[in-house]
């Protein structure tokens, strides 16, 4: 009997010394993003779990996001690219111009829903626009919902000569290029800003997708909004291409299982939920939001058609394809 706990002892000691096996592969991701952020707790978290539970825990991925020293915004494609991060999320418009042809995706107006703008980049990237994303493995490229125009004050806009004078933080170039044509002043400014500057109403509205304006509070300060379709903003998810070529076939495949098509068909239920809520929270405090019809939308549409055009011009320029590019997303588009 002795002998026998002793076995057993000794048994339950070498079980309990024993170090826990460590990944044979261990990936570094980086985003921009706080940890709380939807895009973090509903994608890519989950992603990085899912790849480690399909390996059997043979890959460990190890996230750094927004505040962490990987998690500048400015830096996501060049830390991917030269190899500092493995895998990286980014804003394809930060910093400007690496992605001239992909920037058809802003074009005021292009898109009337965040479904038809994720299926749209993703189309056009396996037919038109994968020579911008050689030195990647593409994981998804994918849009938030089309922008809507928050005013505060009680400022109300629901034609687009209701712009004219209106101080409205802009996101992007083409969006400042709409605001300025139509008379308003497009100002320049951190999201994290916009609450405060529309509470003291130094700023008068803000261009953003209701996920932005509800993540952002700004759902508090405004009375009024026009879901009028403005923009969508493109995103990457990619991985550093000697990276993913040194997997094992096997992780490459579970890799490529989770990502692509069945990740992209993923974002638009995402954005609706990050956004709920968003109009309600205005129309509950007295405020007003306008779902335009048809016919409004196309008032917005011909209004800005000078500035449009423009824009279309000068990324024709930028963009060795630009003319065949912008022809293919207009056929994409429902929007006439």
């Amino acid at each position: 009997m002795k002998f026998q706990s002793f076995l057993c002892g000794t048994a339950l000691a070498f079980t309990i010394i024993q170090p826990v096996q460590a990944a044979d592969i261990n990936l570094t991701m980086s985003h921009y993003l706080p940890p709380v952020q939807g895009l973090h707790t509903d994608f890519l978290e989950p992603w990085a779990r899912e790849l480690e539970t399909k390996t059997d825990g043979k890959v460990k991925v190890d996230i750094q996001s927004g505040g962490s020293a990987l998690g500048s915004i400015n830096k996501q494609w060049d830390q991917v690219l030269d190899g500092v991060v493995d895998i990286s999320f980014g804003l394809q418009g930060i910093p400007r111009g690496r992605f001239p042809c992909s920037q058809v995706m802003e074009l005021p107006f292009l898109t009337n829903s965040g479904e038809q703008a994720n299926t749209m980049l993703w189309t056009l990237y396996k037919d038109s626009l994968k020579s911008e994303y050689d030195d990647v493995k593409v994981l998804a490229l994918m849009t938030h919902d089309p922008g809507v125009l928050a005013t505060t004050g009680g400022k109300r806009v629901e034609r687009p000569e209701d712009i004219k004078g209106l101080r409205i933080r802009v996101p992007s170039p083409y969006v400042a290029a709409m605001i300025k044509d139509l008379g308003g002043i497009p100002v320049g400014m951190p999201p994290g800003q916009v609450y405060e500057s529309m509470q003291t109403e130094s700023l008068d509205g803000v261009v953003l997708p209701w996920a932005g304006l509800r993540e952002f509070r700004i759902t508090e300060v405004a009375t009024n909004a026009i879901e009028i379709g403005a923009y969508t903003t493109p995103f990457y998810f990619v991985m550093n291409k000697d990276k993913f070529d040194s997997l094992p076939k096997s992780v490459q495949k579970t890799i490529d299982s989770i990502s692509g098509d069945k990740l992209v068909a993923k974002f638009p239920a995402w954005w609706a939920k990050w956004g709920k809520g968003g109009p309600a929270q205005i129309t509950e405090a007295g405020g007003e939001v306008i779902k335009p019809d048809a016919a409004l939308r196309k008032t917005w549409i011909d209004a800005t058609a000078a500035t449009v055009k423009q824009l279309e011009s000068d990324l024709s320029q930028q963009c060795s394809n630009g003319k065949e590019l912008i022809a293919e997303a207009r056929r994409l588009s429902t929007v006439e």
